[in-house]
């Protein structure tokens, strides 16, 4: 077995990230990478990240996973004070790649889930001197803004084609609330028919256990209720303990796994 980095940048990734294995016959087994990211709004306590992706034949894993793991203690080493998580993601279904990892000593202590949850009444009362309005989208550079903002709390980003897929849905709604021009918090919905999809919610790390969540979510429902919406679907990671605590709260039911999440601390 061998193993070696692409010449050039490869699908936008470093050539040192990217590592390709191949037999002794010089024949491609498959490749895998690994890329850093800070997530300090969702995961303040471990806000380092490194995503690992593993395409390859069974016979060329453990080579291409020692060779990743070695790597990703070196991109750990350039922030050593800083507490962090390497991961993958797996479908729910993909039985050997969740055993290959098990093996491997990852554990198994996230997942994305679907849930779903009727309107909750909560009052949309915001519990300090705040305005209420809708996320203005008028020129490029306020929905860049808007993206900007809302995407430092998310893992996977959305883009400006997804923004306009969710703006042509009868239930979009994007709404926030905001101290002069600052926001506080903002909630984007989307969605046809009986049911809206909560796309992301987000509050400032210095607004939290105020209250913000359910006032958006209560200025969110009476909007959607208006429009005949009987219940509100979203996703939600299980390590993170805000939206487990907005999950309970909203009394909302796991429908499925939609991901699966193995890990090792760093």
């Amino acid at each position: 077995m061998h193993l070696t980095h692409p010449i050039a940048p490869y699908q936008g990734i470093p050539p040192e990230d990217c590592i390709f294995v191949t037999n002794d016959r010089m024949v491609e087994m498959g490749m895998g990478y690994v890329t850093m990211f800070m997530q300090g709004e969702m995961y303040p306590e471990a806000p380092l990240h490194v995503y690992m992706q593993i395409d390859a034949q069974p016979a060329g894993r453990n080579l291409l996973l020692g060779a990743l793991l070695a790597r990703a203690e070196q991109l750990r080493a350039q922030m050593p004070k800083v507490k962090g998580r390497l991961y993958a993601q797996l479908n729910p279904e993909d039985w050997d790649m969740t055993n290959f990892y098990t093996k491997a000593g990852f554990k198994m202590d996230d997942t994305e889930d679907l849930y779903r949850f009727p309107l909750p009444n909560w009052p949309a009362r915001a519990p300090v001197s705040c305005t209420f309005g809708e996320v203005q989208f008028r020129t490029p550079q306020e929905t860049q803004a808007f993206l900007d903002r809302f995407n430092a709390y998310r893992i996977a980003p959305i883009d400006g084609a997804f923004l306009a897929r969710c703006m042509e849905m009868e239930h979009f709604v994007a709404i926030g609330y905001y101290r002069g021009n600052n926001p506080v918090c903002e909630a984007l919905f989307t969605g046809r028919g009986p049911e809206a999809t909560l796309v992301g919610l987000y509050v400032r790390a210095d607004y939290r256990r105020q209250g913000f969540a359910k006032a958006i979510m209560g200025a969110a429902c009476d909007i959607l209720r208006e429009r005949g919406v009987q219940q509100i679907s979203t996703r939600a990671f299980s390590r993170n303990a805000a939206q487990m605590g907005l999950m309970r709260a909203a009394g909302a039911q796991k429908v499925r796994t939609t991901a699966v999440l193995p890990g090792l601390p760093l």
